[in-house]
């Protein structure tokens, strides 16, 4: 069966690890998700979209400073059905990201600079806390906001390894923007929020246009990945383990420290000692001198060059 944005797969997380060893600045996370019974099928190389779903406390937030009853009905600008207020901010809009249109709603007369400034450094919610006096129906910033659109990610596993299950790599991203934490929104749902078991995680493949492992067993392949760029790789490696390929398999893979950033590691040098897989790594923050995916490349410049 084929899924889409429309009617997508519903599928729930089995399995969450955060792979970051103690003293790492960054949270990245090993997730399984459920496709038994899906009838789902992709090809190494391929994504997944997840429909993510906005934190329920900026949801409450914005509500708040919209002056409005989370259990209100409106229209939905894109369907034309009803939904409450509640279900459209918290699956429907984007919260954290507003337009001129939007802000153009509250103060007629700003000029574009300012109004780019604000777009740049406010969410929706702090947008309107600027404005207490408003008296803009919640229909109408409604209308006025961006749809919240499909995260993507590259699948990090072998179908034929894995058929009931799609393995992601994702690192949970969090950043400041005008003097406060923010966090983004897909990876803190699907990160945080998310209950292993529990939690609905609507999702479709997003077949990927060009980027494919060869058919051909018998043919070398080089793959080059830093942080999550790894995801697709573990799974072409997968494939190829599965398939018994015989040709040659080279990683370059770079992070910021071996001793608590190497994604998969057991995996990976499992297939080095079995002399399925040549692996060069590049951590930047093991030396004093930073090293990167491309110093290693240049090093390796001669053997590159002959395996292409």
């Amino acid at each position: 069966m084929t899924y889409s944005h429309k009617e997508p797969y519903i599928s729930r997380i089995k399995h969450r690890e955060l792979l970051n060893k103690e003293g790492s600045s960054k949270k990245t996370y090993h997730l399984i998700l459920d496709i038994n019974d899906s009838n789902i099928s992709y090809e190494c190389g391929d994504s997944v979209a997840i429909l993510a779903e906005n934190d329920p406390r900026i949801v409450d937030l914005t509500i708040n400073y919209m002056k409005a009853d989370p259990a209100q009905e409106i229209i939905n600008p894109r369907t034309n059905e009803k939904i409450t207020l509640l279900d459209f901010l918290t699956k429907k809009a984007n919260i954290s990201k507003a337009n001129f249109n939007f802000i153009k709603l509250f103060d007629k007369k700003l000029k574009t600079e300012a109004i780019k400034t604000l777009i740049t450094t406010h969410h929706i919610w702090d947008i309107l806390k600027l404005f207490p006096k408003h008296k803009v129906t919640a229909q109408d910033m409604c209308v006025n906001m961006m749809p919240l659109l499909p995260r993507l990610y590259s699948i990090t596993s072998s179908l034929k390894m894995y058929p009931n299950d799609m393995h992601l790599l994702i690192t949970h991203v969090s950043y400041e923007l005008g003097g406060i934490k923010r966090n983004g929104v897909a990876t803190e749902y699907i990160c945080n929020l998310s209950q292993t078991l529990k939690t609905k995680i609507p999702m479709y493949i997003q077949p990927s246009h060009g980027f494919k492992l060869t058919k051909d067993l018998d043919k070398p392949i080089i793959m080059i990945a830093s942080g999550c760029g790894l995801a697709p790789f573990r799974a072409f490696l997968e494939e190829r383990f599965i398939t018994q390929a015989k040709g040659n398999n080279w990683l370059f893979f770079g992070e910021r420290s071996s001793k608590t950033d190497f994604y998969f590691e057991d995996f990976f040098k499992d297939l080095e000692e079995r002399n399925s897989l040549r692996l060069t790594t590049a951590f930047s923050r093991d030396q004093e001198d930073k090293i990167y995916v491309q110093d290693r490349l240049l090093e390796n410049a001669s053997d590159v060059w002959q395996w292409i």
